[in-house]
């Protein structure tokens, strides 16, 4: 019987060990995964319609204003969008560019802030280049996929 004791202690030792050696390897590859996220997320602001499916649809927004309804939120940015490129005479360009990431991961949710320099390139326009933001992402992980949540941004007045 102490065998068997010892051994089912020895069994939840090893697993705990375990746990301990590989967790950070797990939130090693969240954050990688963030990252790729965030990235991708920046090149889809020339695609409004694509980058929405990023965003879950009780995710809040705020930019100077707080928005809590993201398919109207999402609808008056393509409509916009469509707006000014009927005014310009053709589709506008938007580069983005994140700049200083720090991603921390808290399970299944993660907060990522970074700085992300906005050009716009207009068509038949002169460009609007170089506006630096404050960005900082909620994310929030269901069925394998990470999802935006909560979105705050702000102009980023010094370093």
């Amino acid at each position: 019987m102490s065998i068997v004791k010892r051994g089912g202690h020895l069994g939840t030792l090893i697993v705990a060990l375990a746990g301990l050696v590989f967790a950070p390897l797990a939130f090693a590859d969240d954050k990688d995964d963030i990252m790729a996220f965030i990235d991708q997320y920046g090149e889809l602001e020339d695609d409004l319609a694509a980058q929405s499916k990023m965003i879950r649809d009780d995710r809040v927004m705020i930019t100077g204003i707080r928005q809590t309804d993201n398919a109207k939120n999402m609808e008056i940015q393509m409509a916009g969008r469509k707006a000014g490129e009927a005014l310009n005479g053709g589709k506008t360009r938007f580069i983005t560019t994140i700049e200083s990431p720090h991603v921390a991961v808290y399970g299944n949710t993660a907060v990522a802030s970074f700085v992300r320099i906005f050009n716009v390139y207009p068509h038949n326009q002169a460009p609007d280049g170089g506006q630096p933001q404050w960005v900082t992402l909620v994310l929030v992980k269901e069925g394998g996929d990470w999802g935006v949540a909560h979105t705050h941004m702000s102009a980023a007045g010094g370093n």
